[in-house]
This record gives structure tokens, sequence and C-alpha cells, in this order.
């Protein structure tokens, strides 16, 4: 009976802990989540480590699905990729790692294209068949077009008519050396007949097209064949001022 009675203090921790973690109630810190992680194909691109809230990963692969990482879940912290030769901050981005999920990025890093950061994941079957996914990268020349952010504004030539048309989409406060967010934009319509697009720089401040030096008011930005696509275009401009594009298929 004594030894009953002193061994109860810890017969009732165990029991208050069973009572608080039923099954499918474990402590979140008990789960992990997977954090899926692709370098993009793209001219000579280094190799990048990967780190999670400081702590070092593992390099990331250009190969088949990329890099997998499994975290602890529930902690919010910086998915960071560094030019693991250089041990060089490329691009950081906040995660809260979610318990029993699956998060999937991408990387891309080309000096070449001025390029560097987490992109959206899109390409295969999440893009719909009449749409296409774009994250558009600001890499235009501080020579020609002095302000730190411009807004984004985008038209359209109406597949039937032809009528150039605005977009109902603009991209606000797009500063240089940065990556929109994933748009998802229209690719063709109830006919079949496919859209193309152009955008146009705004002032943010007056809200007036800001001219090319040739007095061009907008860039033309997609083609066909896009439909059902993901893909990066990289904005930038001549030695004349002149705005060109180069598209990168995810």
């Amino acid at each position: 009976m004594y030894l009953f009675f002193k061994r109860l203090p810890l017969l009732l921790t165990v029991v208050t802990f069973l009572a608080s973690c039923r099954k499918g109630e474990l402590p979140e810190e008990h789960y992990f989540g997977k954090v899926n992680v692709k370098l993009l194909n793209l001219p000579n691109t280094p190799k990048i480590m990967m780190y999670f809230d400081g702590k070092q990963l593992d390099t990331i692969d250009v190969r088949g699905e990329g890099s997998l990482f499994v975290l602890p879940a529930g902690k919010q912290g910086k998915l960071s990729a560094y030019d693991a030769g250089k041990q060089q901050l490329l691009a950081d981005t906040l995660i809260t790692v979610a318990a029993n999920g699956l998060q999937r990025f991408k990387f891309a890093y080309s000096a070449e294209l001025g390029l560097k950061g987490f992109v959206g994941a899109g390409g295969g079957g999440s893009v719909p068949v009449d749409s296409f996914d774009i994250q558009i990268f600001n890499n235009l020349s501080a020579s020609f077009y002095p302000l730190e952010k411009y807004d984004l504004a985008f038209i359209y030539a109406d597949p039937d008519s032809g009528e150039l048309l605005d977009y109902p989409l603009v991209v606000k406060g797009w500063t240089r050396k940065s990556l929109t967010a994933v748009l998802r934009m229209r690719a063709v319509n109830t006919n079949g007949n496919t859209y193309t697009f152009a955008a146009k720089l705004l002032d943010p401040a007056t809200g007036q097209v800001v001219l090319q030096p040739d007095g061009s008011e907008f860039f033309i930005l997609t083609g066909a064949e896009l439909a059902g696509k993901s893909n990066i275009t990289t904005i930038f401009d001549d030695s004349n001022g002149s705005i060109l594009t180069n598209e990168i298929n995810l």
C-alpha cells in the first residue's frame, strides 16, 4: 500500500497527459511537416544551400521533384537560400510548417538574367487549360526608368474583334529587382481564340503612363502557346531604353 501511494503522483501525471493528448491530439511539436524546394535550371546557377530558421539543411537539386526537407510542425521561421560557394544570402521567405502538410517552392537564381527569388510552384495540371500563370521580374535599368517603384497595368487584344482593352489587373508598387506574386490570366476565350497581352508602366504618384524613349506606351508581354502553363517573365530594357521581355517556362 505504501508503494502505491508513493507512485500515485507519477500515475496522476501520466493520466493527465494522456487525457490531454487523446488520439489525434498530440502536442504539435510531435508532428512534422514537409517542405519541397526545386532549383530552376537557369544559366550558370551555382549550388544553392537551404537554411531554415538559421539552421543549415542541404543543397537543392534541379532534377526531378527537387529536395525534400522534414521540419518540426507549428514552427515559423525563414526559409533561406544561399550561394553555397560564396556563403551569400540570395533570398528568404517566412513560412510556417504545417503539421503533416507539404509546401512546395521553386527557387530561381541567374546573375545573367538578374533574377533571384522564390517563385510559385505553378505548372503541370495546376493551371486551367484556358488560363496561364505568370510572375514578372523587374530588371529595368535606373538610367532609363529612375523611379524605385512603378505600377504595372495590362491591356489585351480581344481575340474576336482585335480591339485593345484594359485588363482588370494592376500590380501596385512594382519595385526594381522584385518578383510579383503569381498572376493568373486568361489565355483563351470561350470560342477558343487566344488573348494577346501587353503591359504598361504607370507613375504611382500621377497614374500617368510612363513612355519609353521612342514614345511607346506599352510592350508585348505574352504571345500564344501559354494556355495551361506557368512562367516567369523578366522585364528589361536595351541600350536605347526600349522595354523587352524574356520568358522562362516553369
